[in-house]
């Protein structure tokens, strides 16, 4: 399998700004160091994308080893999916150059869904790109998604004695908002794999 050369979070911070995509990808090392509030912001994501698992409970693991050996997670989802596994952690494809991994993939009755959790309380318009893109990935990777949804934090939810998940989230659809924008993905993609390349083709000429 050939490197990949975006990932999800990368292609959110080409479409915030393509200066700082350029930047992370060609001079990683001059990227500010990660502050404790950013941290902690970082593991409550985590945090509350491994209590959602409790939606879908009985599911199997596809993280990789460690954040370095995502394509590890490539293999193990389509080994699962080829095993007849229907509830998937971290499920992660690639295609095109793009590799984006999925917090809950699910198949029910109707099919595979897909769900990514935020720990926000509403869904943005960050968070539909963010969907697209693992739309796309995984449509290309022969899934045929039925839906997309964000689960997001219930901001009405009191807590009384032990967490109920199901109180606790919201899941949202956002597959008509990913319909609408999915036209742009492709040339976004290779516009941003041009940015990248771009350093190659001017050391090239030094």
């Amino acid at each position: 399998m050939e490197k990949y050369i975006l990932s999800k979070s990368t292609f959110i911070k080409g479409l915030q700004c393509e200066k700082a995509l350029y930047l992370y990808k060609n001079n990683y090392n001059l990227r500010d160091e990660t502050s404790p509030q950013l941290q902690a912001i970082f593991s409550q994501g985590t945090n509350v994308g491994i209590l959602a698992q409790e939606l879908f409970p009985n599911g199997i693991d596809a993280s990789p080893s460690s954040y370095f050996k995502m394509q590890e997670s490539v293999f193990k989802t389509l080994e699962f999916i080829e095993n007849g596994e229907q509830i998937i952690y971290e499920a992660t494809f690639q295609f095109n150059g793009v590799i984006a991994a999925l917090d809950i993939l699910v198949k029910d009755t109707e099919g595979w869904k897909a769900y990514e959790v935020k720990s926000s309380t509403s869904v943005s318009d960050t968070y539909i790109y963010d969907a697209a893109i693992q739309y796309y990935t995984i449509l290309n990777s022969g899934i045929d998604l039925k839906d997309i949804s964000i689960v997001h934090i219930n901001n009405q939810y009191v807590k009384n004695g032990a967490i109920n998940v199901n109180e606790l989230f919201t899941i949202e659809s956002v597959y008509n908002c990913v319909q609408d924008v999915l036209p742009i993905i492709p040339n976004k993609i290779e516009s941003f794999k041009e940015l990248i390349k771009l350093k190659k083709k001017l050391d090239s000429l030094i």
